[in-house]
Formats: C-alpha cells, sequence, structure tokens
C-alpha cells in the first residue's frame, strides 16, 4: 500500500501543475505541511513515508512543471515565412481524404546550420515517403490553427512541433536507412494494403486499426459514433487496449495450461501486437502495463500487481514527465488499475446477478469474465476518455457489453486476414468473408446506439479540473474496492442443456445473416443500377448490371473517399471492378482511380485521348487502355453501352470539352453521363444525333456552362447532379436549375449518395439521404 500512495502523491503533484495551473513545489508543500498530523495520527514510520512522498511530489511536480514550461525549438523562428531546411520524415503517412501528412524533423538549413524542431507537412494523397527518409523541405511554415475547446496549436507545441506546411516542395536526398525500423513501417504497409484489398470500406479501416494501429483512415462520423459509445479505445491501439487485451489472452489461456503457463501465451501475443502495431513508445508502454497486470496474475495474488504499478508509474513520469500529459499513457495507467481493482467485483456483481436470475448455467464463465475486465476499463478510463474526446459516454457499458466480445473475435480475424493477404490475395479474400461480419458488427453497434438519444453528453467548461474531480472519487471508491476483497465467486459450469438450443439458435441466427448479407446479392440486383456516389465535388458512378457486373465511369478527387462509397453499394465480397472509365484527366474525376487499382480486382480500362489521362491510367494501373471514341459500343448482361463524345482526333481547347461521354440503355429506359462537357460540345453532341434520355448526369457539376437547349433536348425524367457541399464554385447554377425545373432533380450535396434502378421499363429513384 506504501507505493501506491507514494504514487497517488507524485501524479496529484503533477496533476495540480497540469489542471490548475499551480508551481512545481505545491504538491510537495501540501505533503510536508500534512507532515505533523500524519506524525500525530501515524507515528514516526508513517511520518518518515511521508517525507518520501513529500520529495516524490516535489521531484514529480517540479520536473513536469520545467518540461511544460520549455520554451519552444529554434525553428519556431520562421513561423509565417518561407523556409528552406534539410530534415528526416519522423512518422508513418496519416492519410486525409485527398492529402497525406508526415512530421519532419529539422536537422539544418541549407546554408549547413543546425537547427532544431518539426513541422507537420501536407501532401498529396499519393506522396509516399517512409519514416527515416531524409528530404529537403522548401515552402512557408503556417501557424497551426487553434479550434473551440481544443488548442491545437498548444497540442502540436508541446510535442515539438512549431507550426504546418501545406503542400511545401519535397525533394527526397536519401531513402530510409534499412534497419527493424524501416523493416517494420513496410511490414506493416504490406499489411494495410492486403487488408484493403480483402475488405470493403469501413470496415477494412477499422480491421487495419484493431491489428495494428492504422485507424486515420475510419471515416469521421464513424469515429464520433465509437467516441459517443465509449468504444473509441477498441478502434485503435491505445493502453487501454493493450492491457484489456493481456487480460482476455491470459483468461482465455488459463482453462487450457493453468495459471502458471498461461502468461506465457498472454506475453507472446502482447509482445507481437506491440511489434505489429508499430512498437512507438506509447505502445511499449503499454506494453509494460500489460506486463505489470500479468505479473500479478501469473502469480496468483492479481492485487499484488497494483504496488508493481505504482512503482513503474513513478518512475516513467519521474524519468519521462511528457508522459504524464500524455492521453495513451493515461489510459493505460488508468485501464491497468482498473483491471487490478475493479475487476474481480465486476465479476462477482455479474456472476451474483445471474444466479439471482437464474441464468449463472446458461452463461459461460470466460463471457462473465471478458465483460467484467471491459467493464473494470471502462469505468477506470472514463474521467480521461471524457477530458481527452469532450465527452461523456452514458451508452458506453451497454456498448462495451456487446463490443468487448466482438473485439475478442475480431482482432485475430484481422490479423490472419492481414497476414494471409500477403501470402495469398484469394486467402486474404476468403478469411475477410470471416472476419466482415464481426467488423460490421462493431461499426452497426457504434452507429446505432449513438443514435440514441442521451448517449452522450458534452462536458462542462473546465472539463479537465472535473475529469480530475470524477478520478479522485474513483481513486476513492478504487481504494475501499482493493483493501475490501469481493467474496469468492463460485463458477457454475456451463449446463449442457443450454449447449443445444444456445447453438442452435446462434446457428440459425447466423445463416440469416449470411444469407441477407452475403449470399441474397450473389446474383446480382436483377435491374440495372446506377450509382451516383457521394465523393464531394467531383464525379463517380457505378453502373451495376442485372447480373452484377460492374463498371466504373470516374472515381472522384479521393482515393479512401471512393473506397468508403464503394463499400456502401458493393456486397461485401465483391473485389472486382470489371471496367473503369475515365472520361477525362482532372483530378476530381481521376483522383481516386489509384486507389481502385490497388483495392480491386480491375478489367478493361478504357479513357480517351485527353492529353495526361493515358499517362495517368498508365502509371497507376499498369496497363494499356483502351483508347474509346465516339461510335464505340459494347454489351453487358443485355444493358448497352455507347460512347456519343468526343469523336476520334477532336482537339479540345481544354480537359472538359474532351471528356468522354456514355449512353447506357437497358431495355426502353436509358442514362446519359456527360462527365464535364460544356457548352462548345453539348451544340456539337447535340448536332451529330439524338442525345434524348430518361436519366442526365447533368454536365460539369451543374456549371452555368451548359447549354439550355442542349438540357432541353435531354429531356430527362431524373436530372442527377454531382457536387460537393458549400463548394467555392456555387455549383450548381441558379439557371441550370431553372433549366431543369421540368425533371426530378437529385443533388448529392443535398440528398447524399443516389441510386436509380431500371428494369427496362420503370426507374425506381433512392436517395442516400
Amino acid at each position: 500500500m506504501t507505493l501506491i500512495l507514494l504514487a497517488m502523491a507524485e501524479l496529484a503533484a503533477i496533476a495540480a501543475v497540469g489542471v490548475t495551473g499551480l508551481p512545481g513545489w505545491f504538491g510537495g508543500l501540501v505533503v510536508l505541511v500534512a507532515l505533523p498530523a500524519v506524525w500525530a495520527l501515524h507515528g514516526r514510520r508513517a511520518a518518515a513515508w511521508s517525507v518520501v512522498a513529500a520529495a516524490l511530489a516535489l521531484a514529480g511536480g517540479m520536473r513536469f512543471a520545467a518540461w511544460d514550461a520549455q520554451p519552444l525549438p529554434p525553428l519556431a523562428a520562421f513561423v509565417g515565412q518561407p523556409v528552406a531546411f534539410d530534415g528526416v520524415i519522423a512518422s508513418e503517412p496519416d492519410p486525409g481524404l485527398t492529402t497525406v501528412r508526415y512530421r519532419i524533423d529539422a536537422q539544418t538549413m541549407l546554408d549547413g546550420r543546425a537547427i532544431r524542431g518539426a513541422v507537420l507537412v501536407t501532401l498529396d494523397q499519393y506522396a509516399e515517403h517512409g519514416p527515416g527518409e531524409r528530404v529537403r523541405i522548401r515552402g512557408t511554415i503556417d501557424p497551426a490553427p487553434s479550434f473551440e475547446g481544443f488548442d491545437y496549436r498548444a497540442y502540436l507545441e508541446r510535442r515539438g512541433i512549431v507550426g504546418t506546411m501545406s503542400r511545401p516542395r519535397v525533394e527526397t536526398l536519401a531513402k530510409a536507412p534499412a534497419g527493424a525500423r524501416t523493416a517494420l513501417w513496410r511490414l506493416r504497409s504490406a499489411l494495410d494494403e492486403a487488408t484493403q484489398r480483402a475488405l470493403p470500406e469501413p470496415e477494412a479501416s477499422l480491421a487495419s486499426g484493431i491489428a495494428f494501429g492504422r485507424d486515420a483512415t475510419i471515416p469521421p462520423g464513424l469515429y464520433d459514433d465509437f467516441r459517443a459509445t465509449g468504444l473509441a479505445h477498441i478502434v485503435a491501439v491505445s493502453g487501454s487496449n493493450v492491457v484489456l487485451l493481456a487480460a482476455l489472452a491470459f483468461n482465455v489461456c488459463v482453462p487450457l495450461l493453468g495459471r502458471r503457463w498461461a502468461v506465457l501465451p498472454a506475453v507472446v501475443l502482447v509482445m507481437l501486437y506491440a511489434v505489429v502495431a508499430g512498437a512507438s513508445g506509447s505502445v511499449v508502454r503499454a506494453g509494460v502495463m500489460a506486463g505489470v497486470l500479468l505479473f500479478g496474475r501469473w502469480a496468483g495474488r492479481p492485487e499484488s500487481a497494483l504496488p508493481a504499478l505504482a512503482a513503474t508509474a513513478i518512475v516513467l513520469t519521474l524519468g519521462w514527465p511528457a508522459l504524464a500529459a500524455d492521453a495513451g499513457f493515461q489510459l493505460s495507467l488508468a485501464a491497468t488499475a482498473g483491471i487490478i481493482v475493479l475487476s474481480p467485483w465486476f465479476d462477482w456483481a455479474i456472476g451474483a446477478g445471474l444466479r439471482r436470475a437464474r441464468l449463472g448455467a446458461w452463461v459461460p464463465g470466460t463471457a462473465v469474465e471478458a465483460l467484467a475486465l471491459t467493464l473494470a476499463a471502462t469505468v477506470a478510463t472514463l474521467p480521461i476518455s471524457a477530458a481527452t474526446f469532450g465527452r461523456i459516454s452514458l451508452i458506453g457499458p451497454v456498448a462495451n457489453v456487446i463490443g468487448a466480445p466482438l473485439f475478442v473475435v475480431v482482432l485475430p480475424l484481422a490479423a490472419l486476414t492481414a497476414s494471409a493477404g500477403m501470402v495469398s490475395e484469394q486467402a486474404g479474400w476468403a478469411t475477410g468473408l470471416a472476419a466482415y461480419y464481426p467488423l460490421a458488427a462493431i461499426v452497426r453497434v457504434a452507429e446505432t446506439l449513438a443514435a440514441v438519444p442521451g448517449a452522450s453528453v458534452p462536458m462542462p467548461a473546465h472539463s479537465p479540473a472535473l475529469a480530475t474531480l470524477v478520478a479522485v472519487l474513483l481513486c476513492t471508491a478504487g481504494g475501499w474496492a482493493y483493501r475490501s476483497l469481493p467474496p469468492e465467486r463460485m463458477p457454475e459450469p456451463f449446463h449442457r442443456r443450454a449447449k443445444l438450443p444456445a447453438g442452435a439458435t446462434a446457428f440459425a441466427a447466423g445463416l440469416g445473416i449470411v444469407w441477407l448479407v452475403s449470399l441474397r446479392p450473389a446474383g446480382g440486383p436483377g435491374v440495372l443500377r446506377l450509382d451516383v456516389l457521394d465523393v464531394g465535388q467531383g464525379d463517380a458512378i457505378l453502373v451495376t448490371t442485372p447480373a452484377g457486373r460492374r463498371v466504373l465511369v470516374d472515381a472522384g478527387p479521393s482515393g479512401i473517399g471512393l473506397a468508403r462509397e464503394l463499400g456502401a453499394v458493393m456486397p461485401h465480397w465483391a473485389r472486382r471492378i470489371d471496367l473503369t472509365l475515365v472520361t477525362h484527366a482532372d483530378g476530381d474525376h481521376s483522383g481516386g482511380f489509384p486507389a481502385v487499382f490497388r483495392r480491386f480486382d480491375t478489367g478493361r480500362r478504357m479513357e480517351g485521348d485527353v492529353a495526361g489521362a493515358v499517362t495517368f491510367a498508365t502509371e497507376a494501373g499498369e496497363r494499356e487502355p483502351w483508347r474509346v471514341h465516339r461510335g464505340d459500343r459494347w454489351e453487358l448482361d443485355g444493358v448497352r453501352f455507347e460512347v456519343l463524345w468526343p469523336p476520334a482526333g477532336f482537339a479540345a481547347p481544354g480537359d472538359n470539352d474532351g471528356s468522354i461521354v456514355l449512353r447506357v440503355t437497358y431495355g426502353q429506359t436509358s442514362a446519359l453521363l456527360t462527365a464535364d462537357i460544356e457548352a462548345r460540345a453539348q451544340d456539337e453532341l447535340l448536332r451529330a444525333g439524338d442525345v434524348h434520355a430518361d436519366v442526365l448526369k447533368v454536365p460539369h457539376h451543374g456549371s452555368k456552362s451548359s447549354s439550355p437547349a442542349f438540357l432541353a433536348a435531354a429531356g430527362a425524367r431524373i436530372a442527377v447532379i454531382s457536387v460537393g457541399a458549400e463548394n467555392r464554385y456555387g455549383h450548381p447554377a441558379g439557371e441550370v436549375l431553372d433549366a431543369l425545373a421540368a425533371s426530378t432533380i437529385a443533388r448529392t450535396d443535398r440528398d447524399g449518395r443516389v441510386r436509380i434502378e431500371s428494369d427496362g421499363r420503370r426507374l425506381r429513384l433512392r436517395t442516400g439521404r
């Protein structure tokens, strides 16, 4: 108990500095002021330990205050100015929609002067650099923004990052040197790519986040749902995640190997997990916490791990004071302490409740233990999660009751899918079929529960102080729980009579889900389907024939954005696109194609003669394209595709008028996909022949560059405008909307994804919102 109190004194002194801004010596002074009372109440021995506590509080507070007050590195003097320096890439890529970010640690100015500091550099989405690569950077360092409720600039400055640079000029001076770090980065990249080829989005990003810590491509809205439901800790390599993994692995192995030997596979699993997750400092420290927990389990006295945890906390925060401000370290520490102290009580309470409800023999003991561990970690990390994410999840306990067992299933399946996919694309696909179901279940749980009214509430002002107060109350309750062990729970054997009905019910439910999700779509939709995907300011249209063959017309501006949209409209097992067509080379139409070629098995690729398109597609897909012109046509499953524009040899003054125009006909219905053609090409197309169609993809995102005569001649019953919300171009133009007044208008900025289905005679329109 002494070590625990010493650690609490030191951590309280650090909290006083970090939360309230008090001087570093304040915590030590408080303990010294209390020294006479301790001597009088508890004697000389307690007073002596109080002196040690005062020394630790003083050292911890002063060390943290010194770190918190350290000046910015010299590179900060160049914020707001053009600058050129040589440095080294110090992070793995952090992808966004159309960009990717890297941390670059500066080393020398171009005149040879040494310089210290780091910047966050934003580059094009397909820029590829690796950790350890030496680069030369030329550009302007901008100050980082600050957001309401979150001082992002201060957050970066605490990590030595003085500002940001948007699309600077980057010159590679030397590739990353061979070594463990480079090999590990390449392994993680290969695992990520294998996962992307085996699974749709967002399940692929979720699998990468759970299995090896690459969670940056999880959609922001879905991440908000995870935070609102208290499930954020399981979708990334967090400290609480690693600790929970260790405890669950140990508990699963105990019935098979016994307590003494069960620690061995648990330790091996944590070590492998830490390595594959990047072996960063935060992951390694989380592994240390997990090791402390396993030590107590191995010793047969789980409570004995708490003093070891306290000693570890003292050593780490004194040696590296920045850790005390790191949310990952805080979560690791809190989750480990919660599992040690609270999980026995939760285990006893759940067991008692099941016995009272006469369900004890029907629920496996492993499930009870897993639930107890999850609840303990969730409750212990609640104040930190609330202060970090700015919300308190009221529905978190319910979500974790469902999510924790799914996490236990998902982790090995996600790792196996990625590993199998590195060996064979077919093996990764087959394993991904099994991994998809629990991954999709986690997504549905988060989305469903986050939509419950009052699922989470925002933290009030001064939330760090409130979170600290809640943490103090939890520590008080935890102290009582630690000193008062719960009554021993006598586990009841899983009743044999429960196995048959439970197994039959689970099997029937599983078959039903497999049929609904996987088997029913296997033969194709039975109708012609046009999905105008919500890719922002750009175009991407997926045409699916009645028998399920797919033609992708354009790919929007973003690779990950397109992958998310395709994951929403294609069956999860479908990893092939039969034809791809690049209407022209503008980035808002072609930017997503490299991601398509990486993630999917693609068939014939078509494009026109517009300058740049052939080079782009050949580099991305490494195949020669089929160049199409007016008069080219083909048929798939009774669906006729005709190229109406441009004629062979057409010389366009710009890319837009050289765009490919495609007519898709099925039975008595037709759709005209017009890409970005403007008035000149539209008028020539009108003179060349009939442009009537039942469905019109409005040219150039509804720009005013369209010809009213062309829109009238199309005479579409349904007009679809693919356009980004609040775009800077003012699309769609008011005059275009007026010209389309006789049509039913669907817009991706307002209606989301647009789906049009045809049985050859009738049309059906659906929108995502």
